[in-house]
């Protein structure tokens, strides 16, 4: 064991470990869901350790509740169709809360969600947008929820505001980590005693948050698939139950974020497929076949089923390179057959711009198909792709709301793009999204590109992408 540091958080020295003095949460405090406390090198302060409580924060609301349209009119002063709900203007008027909405800091980060966070999560915007009117009213009097979306909340600031005080990370952090202490305790009741099925779905929705922490976060991969394998986990273990949940919302909303994320993920990592192709996770879970808009998949919830199963093709033709004509036939006929299902689908939306992204993920899954499957020169079929991927994005602002989805059908044209004017298509756009929507897996879908272009330029490199070797960030 190494020597323990003398500068190390408080956390660890008195723990006698080692600490690798990340601040503002080292990663043993992280892996173990500790607070992370660390001395205090200022010579002004009388304190000897950098820690908040509620005695030293200081109000800076008055106590009088804020309606919810003044609470979370943004900036640009554009009218907005919110959801009528009361949000007290001072953290402590919150009830049930206790100490996840301590002192002004704490209402900073539940502000920056309002604000900005929730609505560049979801292509439903404001009172139609989940993040908000389904999680919020939960979090008024759930902690776990609560202080898993202050985390989510206080990553999307990071990545807005690089130079963010250390008072906010830290706090972001320990939010983070009660969070997670907190789930650990409820999901061994839960899964033990499996008669709670709203416990379970509300256990899978903050999983799935943590997920979207990481995913904003974007330089973690082994947390993302953690959190990942822990929703399917939770998803099979909801699916056995025989019990009807009684919030059909949070049902609904976290059953669409689990197929939107798992179904994405299968594409760089082996993340199985089988439980969102499952019966039960049809349309009519998402709320009726009638149901045209989704939060995540938008009018395009039929292409996000059929992503695992191009995944799982293009994996099994990789590694049957010398196998048997059999086999080789048996993958066209599957070819043939998933190929008809992309081409022939069609948008339940008269949305302009929900259409237009479908349209994208629409054109990616056929790129990636033809490339490896057709006898048709590569060369033609990625110039014909590129020319629709161009039609496509020039009529689809960057700032549209669905363009948060946006980022995976970039990448698989991305680890097509040869030439450099196609690249240029992709580095324009997906630094318009980085800019715009703060999210760190856009940013790491960019720098990845850029690398493998550097890297291998002009060289066929899709099938490293579906070979179990694959250790590339989860993209979504």
């Amino acid at each position: 064991m190494g020597a323990r540091s003398r500068s190390g958080c408080l956390s660890c020295r008195r723990r006698k470990k080692k600490c690798d003095e990340t601040k503002p949460i080292c990663a043993a405090c992280l892996r173990n869901a500790l607070k992370c406390v660390w001395p205090d090198t200022s010579p002004l302060e009388a304190s000897s350790e950098v820690v908040s409580t509620p005695q030293q924060q200081t109000q800076t609301f008055s106590a009088r509740p804020v309606p919810a349209s003044d609470a979370w009119a943004l900036t640009i002063g554009a009218p907005r169709n919110l959801p009528t709900v009361t949000i007290p203007a001072s953290p402590s008027n919150f009830p049930l809360l206790g100490s996840a909405a301590s002192g002004s800091e704490t209402w900073r980060l539940l502000d920056h969600y309002l604000k900005d966070t929730a609505n560049r999560l979801a292509c439903l915007q404001d009172s139609e947008n989940p993040f908000l009117h389904t999680i919020l009213p939960v979090a008024l009097s759930d902690e776990l929820v609560m202080n898993s979306i202050l985390a989510l909340s206080g990553v999307h600031m990071m990545q807005r505001l690089p130079r963010l005080n250390l008072e906010m990370q830290s706090l972001t952090w320990s939010r983070y980590t009660r969070a997670l202490r907190q789930l650990r305790m409820d999901l061994s009741e839960t899964l033990n005693d499996g008669s709670n099925v709203d416990a379970a779905w509300r256990a899978l929705l903050v999983v799935l948050i943590f997920y979207l922490l990481e995913a904003t976060r974007g330089n973690d991969p082994k947390a993302m698939q953690r959190h990942l394998d822990g929703a399917h986990h939770l998803m099979a273990h909801v699916l056995r139950s025989t019990e009807t949940p009684t919030q059909p919302s949070i049902v609904s909303f976290a059953i669409e974020l689990y197929v939107y994320n798992a179904a994405l993920a299968s594409f760089t990592t082996n993340s199985p497929p089988a439980l969102i192709m499952s019966p039960s996770l049809g349309l009519k879970s998402l709320g009726g076949t009638d149901r045209e808009i989704g939060v995540l998949c938008g009018c395009a919830y039929e292409l996000f089923t059929l992503v695992p199963h191009v995944s799982a093709l293009l994996r099994n033709s990789a590694s049957c390179d010398s196998s048997t004509t059999s086999s080789k036939d048996g993958l066209m006929m599957e070819y043939y057959s998933i190929r008809a299902q992309i081409e022939n689908w069609k948008p339940r939306s008269n949305q302009r711009e929900l259409v237009l992204c479908a349209e994208l993920y629409q054109q990616s899954l056929l790129l990636l198909l033809d490339y490896r499957f057709t006898s048709n020169s590569t060369d033609d079929i990625v110039d014909n792709a590129f020319w629709k991927l161009n039609s496509i994005i020039s009529q689809l602002p960057p700032n549209s709301p669905i363009a948060t989805t946006a980022n995976w059908p970039l990448f698989a044209f991305g680890i097509h793009a040869r030439k450099s004017y196609h690249r240029e298509i992709i580095r324009s756009y997906l630094q318009s999204l980085v800019e715009y929507f703060g999210m760190g897996v856009m940013s790491t879908a960019l720098r990845q590109l850029e690398e493998l272009w550097m890297s291998e330029p002009g060289q066929d490199v899709i099938s490293k992408f579906f070979t179990n070797q694959n250790e590339l960030l989860l993209i979504c």
